[in-house]
């Protein structure tokens, strides 16, 4: 299968080319990309968790960049690949990033359809889970990279925890940066995982198994589940698409290609950001990253209708719902707003005032003071310095902008945990860092150091201990007792990122009581 994939990558990336490079030179140099690069930096070149590499984009020479691949940057994801790679290859790597634009590799309904692969019989499986734990919905999950980013050998997995005890009890092997995890609202057993180089795995959370997996695209995490749990979208960097699948089988059923004006009226093709599942009624809500629009997706009627609103923002990034389930906060870098799309009304709702480049994660909502408010991250600094806003989500009014002590990305909250956690995300020492901001006086109180590159805080189910991954130079997950900030326990292992508590569909926003009892 990877061969048929890379192969199919290879033609199309060739084909766009336009260099005096050979052709067999140019074939080589593409598959070491696809295989050393891709996973960061897309399978187009344009650009996905590390920055672009295309001869639009590089302002270095060959010579320097030849270097950063030998050498990598500390304390990223980027590793010394002298060691993994022959001079010679280097140099062609070098080379073709150097001089070819950016690529247009291509993914096609039929592929995602041939990809589909069936790994464990379900009929076979158990009927409760295989390890001790008191409830799967105590389950922490969380994405370990590896240390080149895609992994080598054993090192990028999905590592599975019981959060009441702190302890590992499974892991899943991913054989490429595992991303994001989306959990079944009706079902206790069944996730998704999406890993960068567009994989969607259905894991059996009763045995830690993948039991279906299927290729969506070349580069991209968006992933989201329909309220009843029938349905997936998944959404691609690279290509420009979005697929709806059936969320049982993973068969394909709809392709969506993202395309549409922007905000200054100008075609253009659109990489799919993130996907939210409605929770008032089974609708999508797909983001059009460069075109600034959100598609929302009827997947219950015929011909799966969409419906599209032009001119949201621009770049379009994170969202979350409302405690009611109704609105989608989505993040505009662009123009520095998060904006509230109604899945009731299919409508823009309201703009609401953000820092500079709010991320908001996947959302912080919880109770203080008889109203429910949102605490959004916001991943750069402008006139307003580096803040966390706070919004009442009842009106949308701006609460407060909290100071913070660089920017951030991902906002963790609990009911019964005293603190709204968020990471510090700036290139320098204070990465090390979770601010905690008390939730009574809407100030930072306390500031954790991990101890590495400190990212995604979640708490558990039940609010006792919020998990902090310690990337890059820490390795560690780290885990903490959420009033006292005690460190309590911590596991090693290779990068790790995303944290996910199965608890998250007991909620409709992270950060609020249980809706749904189990």
């Amino acid at each position: 299968m990877l061969g048929k994939v890379l192969g199919t990558v290879l033609a199309a990336g060739v084909s766009s080319a336009i260099s005096a490079m050979p052709a067999d030179a140019l074939k080589r140099a593409d598959a070491l990309y696809q295989a050393n690069c891709a996973v960061c930096h897309s399978a187009s070149r344009g650009g996905y968790v590390g920055p672009a590499l295309h001869k639009d984009r590089l302002v270095q020479s060959e010579a320097a960049l030849r270097g950063t691949i030998m050498t990598g940057i500390p304390d990223t994801l980027m590793p010394p690949f002298h060691s993994r790679m022959a001079d010679e290859d280097i140099r062609l790597v070098s080379q073709y990033i150097k001089t070819q634009p950016v690529g247009r590799p291509e993914w096609s309904m039929q592929q995602i359809r041939d990809s589909l692969q069936v790994l464990v019989d379900e009929s076979t499986l158990p009927s409760k889970p295989s390890y001790q734990i008191g409830s799967v919905y105590d389950l922490m999950v969380v994405m370990a990279r590896g240390r080149y980013g895609r992994g080598t050998g054993d090192n990028a997995k999905t590592v599975f925890l019981d959060g009441a005890t702190n302890k590992v009890v499974g892991e899943i092997a991913t054989p490429v940066a595992p991303h994001i995890m989306e959990f079944s609202p009706v079902e206790a057993r069944w996730a998704w995982l999406k890993s960068d180089d567009g994989h969607v795995y259905k894991i059996d959370l009763y045995t830690l198994k993948v039991v279906r997996k299927v290729k969506t695209g070349l580069t991209g995490p968006g992933i989201a589940v329909s309220n009843d749990g029938k349905w997936l979208a998944a959404s691609s960097f690279v290509p420009n698409l979005v697929v709806i699948l059936k969320a049982d089988t993973l068969e394909p059923v709809k392709y969506l290609r993202l395309e549409g004006k922007d905000p200054d009226g100008k075609f253009i093709q659109s990489a799919g950001g993130p996907v939210i599942g409605s929770r008032i009624n089974n609708r999508f809500a797909l983001t059009l990253r460069q075109a600034g629009q959100i598609w929302i997706v009827d997947p219950d009627r015929e011909g799966m209708p969409v419906t599209k609103l032009e001119k949201v923002g621009r770049m379009l990034h994170d969202t979350f719902l409302t405690p009611d389930g109704r609105y989608s906060m989505v993040a505009s870098y662009g123009d520095n707003k998060i904006v509230a799309i109604d899945l009731k009304e299919n409508k823009v709702a309201r703009d609401i005032p953000a820092g500079c480049q709010p991320h908001v994660g996947s959302g912080a909502v919880t109770p203080v003071g008889g109203r429910m408010l949102a605490f959004g991250t916001n991943i750069g600094q402008c006139d307003k310095g580096d803040v966390v806003t706070v919004w009442d989500t009842a009106d949308f009014s701006v609460v407060k902008n909290i100071a913070v002590a660089g920017p951030t990305e991902s906002p963790a909250a609990h009911p019964d945990a005293p603190y709204v956690a968020v990471d510090i995300v700036s290139k320098d020492k204070k990465a090390s860092q979770i601010q905690l901001i008390d939730k009574q006086t809407l100030e930072v109180a306390r500031t954790l150091d991990a101890g590495g590159h400190a990212f995604f805080p979640e708490y558990t189910r039940d609010g006792k201990y919020l998990y902090v991954s310690a990337g890059y130079y820490g390795d560690r997950l780290r885990i903490y007792d959420s009033k006292t900030l005690a460190l309590v326990a911590e596991h090693k292992m290779e990068s790790p990122a995303g944290i996910f508590s199965r608890a998250r569909t007991q909620w409709i926003s992270v950060g609020l009581p249980p809706t749904r009892k189990h």
